[in-house]
């Protein structure tokens, strides 16, 4: 017992003090903006979420297997008929908790499962940019000269930059099989990354396990991942035994084998001949089609490749065009200001040829294949992709603010280095809640469908 006491008050756990303080600050602000001035969590009639309640409880009546384990997808808040159509361009496994929470609470358990998903959410991505984040300034420390508080701050500004991310939060009307897959693929970067710094197995094999659960959730990102492994065996420094293990032939093997996992599931649903199988040509959604007009959930026009990345300024289902000009600007300045500190973070890992390369690759290069090849489906929902960019877009903006702190240390001290810094930190926070806050109604008022 005293020597438990003896390391709670030794400087290194001290140090973390003052900014796990400020983590729990802005959490509560937080929370307290979600249920102030009219803003509700309780408005989630969307038809995404209507779309998904459907199917559990025909899940519930008929039974999973019943339906093939393929969601109904029928936007109604009431129950209907049991279906005749099933919709097979989705694997299920991020609605299967939403089934259970149905089944012990119905109606209400279902929607109270909607919002613990995305707290969750938001928890898992910034512990895992606060793991990364915390890796690469720990080996920076070793190689200039940095003070040490960055350590502590690293992981408070891992928190406000990506707990109130957008592409997290929009999942509570719009959200698909990639968000989980997205989360999946964040916590196996994480792993690696610890693995590389411990050198211990069980990481590797925990990163390997989280990336086939990634396949199985989303047989789309399990197929793009395993291109982001191949071309790591090939593109990167594999040196370390973990990364040989990841970045290998067996892994994008394995990937491509669950993925597929999907697609048989929904040859043998479509062999029984019970159900008629609904879902999107890939030609379309790779682009290849001569069609322009709006067909996502939001009322966009495809009309160029660019648009894959159109969600740097525009998100929000009900806003898209409504939103007054200099929000947008803000928008799009603060995902070119997170690019940039993202191309500083690889120029300093590929020079230094850091084994950490590998584990940011895995985590980066996934959304960015998927805005190129399936590009059509990314320009008509910027919503939904959002959530595969948070982690490389928030590690971009924790990048930025410790180049300002290392700036502002070595002009100005410690203080004002830790006083400016923290200041546009809690600035990044705010702006992101208050963009959020506005162009969400769905906050305030009932979401129409």
């Amino acid at each position: 017992m005293k020597t438990f006491r003896n390391q709670l008050n030794s400087p290194e756990v001290l140090m973390y003090a003052p900014w796990g303080l400020g983590i729990l600050v802005c959490l509560g602000l937080f929370n307290g903006a979600l249920n102030h001035g009219g803003n509700t969590l309780d408005g989630l009639l969307s038809t995404c979420n209507l779309r998904l309640l459907d199917s559990v409880r025909s899940w519930s009546e008929l039974g999973f297997w019943q339906l093939g384990g393929l969601m109904s997808f029928r936007s109604s808040l009431l129950p209907l008929s049991p279906p005749t159509q099933l919709y097979s361009s989705q694997s299920t496994l991020y609605v299967v908790p939403h089934l259970y929470a149905y089944q012990l609470g119905g109606v209400a358990g279902f929607f109270q499962m909607v919002r613990a998903s995305v707290f969750c959410t938001a928890g898992a991505m910034a512990a895992v940019v606060g793991i990364l984040s915390w890796l690469l300034t720990e080996e920076r420390l070793h190689q200039v000269r940095a003070p040490r508080f960055l350590l502590g701050f690293i992981l408070f500004a891992a928190f406000a930059v990506t707990f109130p991310s957008e592409g997290v939060w929009g999942g509570l009307w719009n959200s698909d099989d990639r968000a989980l897959s997205s989360v999946l693929l964040a916590l196996a970067s994480a792993t690696l990354a610890l693995g590389l710094r411990s050198q211990r197995a069980f990481w590797h094999w925990l990163s390997a396990v989280l990336l086939v659960s990634g396949a199985i959730g989303c047989p789309r990102m399990g197929v793009i991942s395993a291109l982001t492994v191949l071309i790591g065996r090939y593109g990167l420094p594999r040196r370390d035994a973990a990364v040989r293990a990841i970045f290998s032939w067996p892994m994008t093997l394995a990937l491509l084998g669950f993925s597929a996992l999907h697609y048989v599931r929904v040859g043998l649903v479509d062999l029984t001949g019970r159900y008629v199988l609904d879902g999107s040509s890939i030609l379309n959604r790779f682009g290849f089609s001569h069609e322009m007009r709006g067909k996502g959930q939001s009322d966009l026009n495809y009309e160029s490749i660019v648009q894959a990345f159109g969600f740097v300024w525009r998100q929000s289902e009900l806003m898209i065009g409504k939103l007054p000009w200099h929000m947008q600007l803000e928008h799009l300045l603060l995902y070119l200001l997170a690019a940039g500190g993202l191309f500083i973070l690889f120029r300093h890992l590929y020079l230094l040829q850091s084994p950490y390369l590998a584990p940011v690759t895995l985590v980066t290069a996934p959304p960015l294949i998927w805005g190129v090849l399936i590009n059509q489906s990314v320009a008509e929902h910027p919503d939904v992709h959002a959530i595969t960019w948070v982690v490389p877009i928030s590690l971009g903006l924790v990048i930025v603010l410790e180049k300002l702190i290392e700036a502002l240390f070595q002009r100005f001290g410690v203080f004002w280095s830790v006083v400016i810094g923290t200041w546009f930190t809690y600035w990044c926070f705010l702006w992101q809640v208050q963009y959020f806050l506005r162009a969400y109604p769905g906050l305030r008022f009932p979401y129409p469908n």
